[in-house]
C-alpha cells in the first residue's frame, strides 16, 4: 500500500461526516509518511490519528475482525481457490455491515476499549 492509496480512506471518512474523526492506524509505512502527516495536519480540526505501538496486535481492533473473518471464511470448509476465498470474504464483510453489535464487540476487549473511550 502507498500513502496515496491509504489517504483515500481517511479522506472519505472526513468527507462522510460532519464530526471529528478519530482514526487508529498501525505502523505500516504508508500510514506514517510525510505525505500523510501533511494531509492530517491540514485537517487537524476534522481528524486525529492515533498510531498503535509496535507489535501490539492485541490493541488493534482490526485484528479481532481479522480473526472473526478467518473463522467465518473457513467455517464451512477451506475454500478451493482464490475466487472462492474472495467470494467468502465479500460475503462475510457484507454480513458484518448488518451486524453493528458484532463490529462493536471488536472494541469491547479490555485491550481495545481505549478506542471507545476516545469518543466517549
Amino acid at each position: 500500500m502507498t500513502a496515496a492509496v491509504f489517504l483515500v480512506f481517511p479522506d472519505r471518512l472526513v468527507r462522510g461526516t460532519t464530526g471529528q474523526v478519530f482514526l487508529i492506524v498501525d505502523r505500516l509505512r504508508a500510514h506514517l509518511t510525510p505525505e500523510v502527516r501533511v494531509w492530517v495536519a491540514a485537517r487537524a480540526d476534522r481528524i486525529e490519528v492515533f498510531v498503535l505501538p509496535r507489535y501490539a496486535p492485541a490493541r488493534n481492533p482490526v485484528e479481532y475482525r481479522n480473526h472473526d473473518l478467518k473463522g467465518r471464511v473457513s467455517a464451512t470448509g477451506l475454500p478451493h481457490d482464490a475466487a472462492e476465498v474472495r467470494s467468502r470474504i465479500q460475503e462475510v464483510m457484507r454480513t458484518l455491515l448488518h451486524l453493528p453489535d458484532r463490529v462493536m464487540s471488536y472494541f469491547q476487549h479490555p485491550s481495545t476499549q481505549y478506542a471507545t473511550a476516545m469518543n466517549g
